[in-house]
């Protein structure tokens, strides 16, 4: 899988500063008004959670390993399953026993490996 392009995140400074501006027009608000402290107050608040919401954002390219690991994985144990499937069908003793699907079998490895990589996950 190829990593997508990281592009800087827009800055809508250029944007703000405009509106900021266009308002003071509007409203008549002065360089030394209050308003305008209160407003730098609000753009640090802002800046805070924005730094703080993209830390604790978990990165996609995790996810996108942990998926990749889990599709080798799969394909692994699928082959190991069938594999053994065919070991045992060469086996005298086993034929007289009870036989499942190759289907049956892939899936509940498959279901074994997820529940696994879950909890393990949660831990």
């Amino acid at each position: 899988m190829s990593a997508p392009d990281q592009s800087p995140p827009p800055d809508f400074d250029e944007e703000f500063l405009e509106a900021v501006k266009q308002w003071r027009e509007r409203n008549k608000v002065s360089s030394d008004d209050v308003v305008l402290l209160l407003l730098d107050l609000f753009r640090i608040h802002q800046n805070h959670w924005d730094a703080l919401r993209r830390r604790q954002m978990p990165s996609l390219d995790m996810f996108r390993t942990d998926i990749g690991l889990i599709g080798a994985a799969v394909k692994t144990f699928k082959e190991q399953t069938t594999a053994l499937i065919e070991a045992l069908k060469q086996t005298p003793a086993v034929t007289q026993a009870r036989t499942i699907s190759l289907d049956t079998a892939i899936i509940a490895v498959i279901a074994a490996m997820l529940a696994g990589f879950l909890i393990a996950k949660a831990l």
